[in-house]
């Protein structure tokens, strides 16, 4: 049997995860089953095991693929230089994340919420999510130490605490958008301008 290329063995993980992201949104992770993703994804039962030999790993894979496509995404707004200021940086990465999660069929936004439930049963998957969120953490408190040191922030600010403040702001976002869908990025840059007194900024 010839062996495929690595391209085409990349293809064919992608279009098993887009069947999986696909069944899971429509249907839910627990009643989702494989058959219902080899179905959608038109590949052979062997094909798809062969790449993912349970739902457990193609949830974890979803996920971590999911993850680490967002993170790639957002990184130029972290390296921008100047930093863009808090409101306009979180107007920016929530609309990253929109026009990331909205795929044909389905929004990785209403899938995270299915994601962070069964990460409170699924061990492995509660550790690949506690590194990228602790990273990500990570990422904003080095942002908001630049921001105090180009006068954004005061000198008495606590960073770790603004990080965990800007985390759980897109976090929440995701919630109220897979919830409600009636939050978008700029309400939320002018929620914070207007909680700080800061008023309309050119940029937004």
């Amino acid at each position: 049997m010839p062996k495929i290329s690595d391209e085409k063995r990349v293809a064919r993980r992608l279009q098993i995860l887009e069947a999986a992201w696909t069944c899971f949104d429509a249907q839910g992770l627990h009643a989702t089953t494989m058959s219902d993703i080899i179905r959608v994804s038109g590949l052979s039962a062997g094909a798809v095991y062969s790449y993912f030999p349970s739902k457990d790993e193609l949830i974890l894979s979803a996920v971590s693929t999911s993850l680490s496509g967002l993170s790639g995404r957002v990184e130029p707004i972290f390296s921008a230089n100047p930093p863009p200021p808090p409101d306009l940086f979180i107007r920016q990465v929530c609309e990253t994340i929109a026009l990331f999660t909205v795929r044909e069929g389905y929004d990785l936004r209403r899938l995270a919420l299915l994601g962070w439930s069964e990460a409170q049963r699924n061990e492995k998957l509660r550790a690949t999510m506690r590194g990228f969120y602790l990273a990500f953490r990570e990422r904003l408190a080095d942002l908001a130490a630049r921001w105090q040191r180009d006068g954004m922030l005061g000198n008495d600010a606590s960073t770790p605490d603004v990080a965990k403040t800007m985390l759980a702001i897109i976090l929440g976002y995701v919630v109220q958008f897979g919830i409600l869908g009636d939050v978008a990025p700029p309400d939320l840059a002018r929620g914070l301008r207007d909680l700080a007194g800061q008023g309309q900024t050119d940029a937004a």
